[in-house]
């Protein structure tokens, strides 16, 4: 009995003593939980701002982290393939070209002991364009280097014929035509030397996140443009460009309003046409979309439509193929006049045709509804009565409801279905959008005037004076931009140049930064900076509001019950 007892009393002593560590350790746990400068309810609210420093803190950490695995992870690939290419793993031509046919272009090359290539600057369905060095002019330029293909040879040798020619009636470059300065073979690859560019007008429009430039930008491209439309239509050129689009018009200088137009790829003379499928498809022509012979009116209509997205930041007509394209044009411009789908040769493609000799819209394959023809209007495309598309251009100089009616004007004359009527570079150039642009010692020449009006006195057209606003109902909608980027290819020589052009004092902002130039056309993301800004300054008046009641409340508390905080 006296062991058991001992043993009971020994237990009991065991069992305190834990109990009395346990209940110390707690205390201690407890005293520190209470330790105001710790407790939560002061981390949320006197030291509110401490506690997300110490959150941002471990997030940056954790973003570093992640960031610099992954930029570890593209270097060692992007290693691996340039290794590929140093090691000449060459499929064709004597290991000289890819499986595309391309040259395996390396850094540090020297062709024909002259150009030394620094680096590429983008591929095309063509070949590609490198930015070279040329060790005799002491100048960079870009290299074309085509594919060793003989279609795409053919054709290289046709561009490089209507660029000599084109040159060679504007020795002093004041038709904003790109310059080629020379031209050989290297390797059976055509290579062609031009004057080194800056960005296309598309790298500009997604400077801007894609909301455009504004009304007096937009004109002085529009000008430059008419004026090269001009050129090509002289009647010793009579060149069709074929592909005008935004990535083959190229600023001369990041900083200056000069443009030029690039790749003459796909062009031809007027009586030698080659291809039927031309033109990018959101700047295909009705004509060429019809399967209707076609001249240099083509890239007027190109022109509309590229001055439309050039202001409000979206494709004019975004169709996914020729059917929605067609449908989509049909939206904004109504239907066709029959005078123009009687001789049509794919007219059944888009249309069907009634007993009374009118036609109507064939029905989608897919499904797709499309909105009743001439539904959707230029005028409200513009925001011609509302400050600009969106309204972001209300109260800005230059952007006032005559400039959009003078725009608007000019962009209807521009996308006539009628290619004998539609308005002509010539008549563009004396439209009375442009009567606030001076020229800038880049003028047409008289002669040339001359003989480009007698050539197209027999094209019926109307001055822009004495014509009527909207003849023909030409609705316009407001394209879809979901697949607006999906079909567009590079072929522009995107590269930055040193070269400043004298001909054009207008400043652009600098593709990629976030600085505003002195032209008040393109502030791109400057815009959004004053909302970004209000946007946190009002989020931290809130979070100090409410630490602010919290830290009172926690206070009265704490006089009133002498609760720790």
């Amino acid at each position: 009995m006296v062991s058991e007892q001992l043993s009971s009393d020994a237990a009991i002593c065991v069992s305190s003593s834990a109990a009395a560590i346990w209940c110390g350790q707690f205390d201690q746990l407890r005293s520190a939980y209470r330790d105001r400068s710790v407790a939560p309810l002061r981390k949320l609210s006197v030291d509110l701002i401490r506690t997300y420093q110490h959150i941002n803190e471990v997030w940056n950490f954790v973003i570093q982290l992640v960031y610099y695995a992954t930029k570890k992870r593209r270097t060692i690939q992007r290693k691996a393939e340039s290794a590929l290419v140093k090691k000449g793993r060459g499929l064709f031509n004597d290991g000289y070209d890819d499986e595309n046919f391309d040259y395996i272009i390396r850094q540090g090359d020297q062709l024909l002991d002259r150009y030394v290539i620094d680096s590429l600057i983008g591929k095309g369905s063509f070949g590609q364009v490198a930015k070279a060095y040329d060790s005799k002019e002491k100048c960079y330029v870009a290299l074309k280097v085509i594919k060793n293909k003989k279609p795409f040879l053919n054709q290289a040798q046709i561009e490089v014929r209507l660029l000599e020619l084109m040159n060679r009636h504007d020795a002093a470059s004041k038709y904003y035509i790109v310059k080629l300065k020379s031209d050989f073979m290297w390797k059976n690859h055509l290579c062609l030397v031009f004057e080194l560019l800056s960005y296309n007008l598309y790298d500009l429009l997604r400077n801007t996140n894609f909301r455009g430039v504004s009304l007096n930008l937009t004109r002085k491209f529009a000008q430059q443009l008419c004026k090269a439309l001009l050129f090509l239509s002289a009647p010793e050129l009579q060149i069709i460009h074929c592909d005008l689009k935004p990535e083959n018009i190229l600023l001369c200088n990041p900083k200056r309003s000069a443009i030029k137009v690039i790749d003459f790829g796909s062009s031809c003379q007027l009586g030698q046409r080659i291809y039927q499928y031309i033109q990018s498809r959101f700047y295909r022509s009705p004509e060429v979309l019809l399967g209707i012979a076609y001249d240099m009116a083509i890239d007027m209509w190109s022109l509309g439509c590229i001055l439309v997205e050039m202001h409000t930041g979206e494709p004019l007509f975004s169709g996914a193929n020729e059917f929605d394209q067609m449908m989509k044009i049909i939206e904004v411009l109504g239907l066709p006049p029959n005078e123009l789908l009687e001789n049509a040769p794919r007219v059944e493609k888009y249309f069907d045709r009634l007993p009374d000799r009118t036609f109507v819209c064939k029905r989608s394959k897919d499904g797709k509804r499309y909105r009743e023809a001439g539904s959707r209007r230029v005028h409200d495309i513009l925001g011609v009565d509302h400050g600009g598309p969106g309204g972001r251009r209300t109260g800005e100089p230059g952007h006032t409801v005559g400039d959009y009616l003078k725009f608007k004007d000019l962009i209807l004359r521009m996308l006539d279905y009628d290619p004998k009527t539609r308005i002509t570079p010539y008549y563009a150039l004396q439209h009375h959008f442009f009567k606030k642009t001076v020229d800038e010692g880049t003028n047409t020449s008289p002669d040339l005037i001359e003989a480009i009006v007698r050539s197209q006195d027999s094209r019926m057209i109307v001055s822009s004076d004495s014509c009527k606003v909207g003849e023909v109902a030409r609705p316009e909608f407001n394209p879809e931009v979901s697949s607006a980027k999906e079909n567009r290819q590079f072929f522009g020589f995107a590269a930055c140049s040193n070269n400043s052009s004298s001909s054009a004092n207008n400043y652009v902002p600098v593709i990629g930064t976030q600085s505003t130039s002195r032209l008040d056309c393109d502030r791109g993301k400057s815009l959004l900076f004053p909302y970004y800004y209000f946007y946190h300054l009002a989020i931290i008046i809130v979070y100090l509001i409410c630490a602010f009641y919290v830290t009172f409340v926690c206070f009265l508390s704490y006089e009133t019950f002498n609760v720790p905080m």
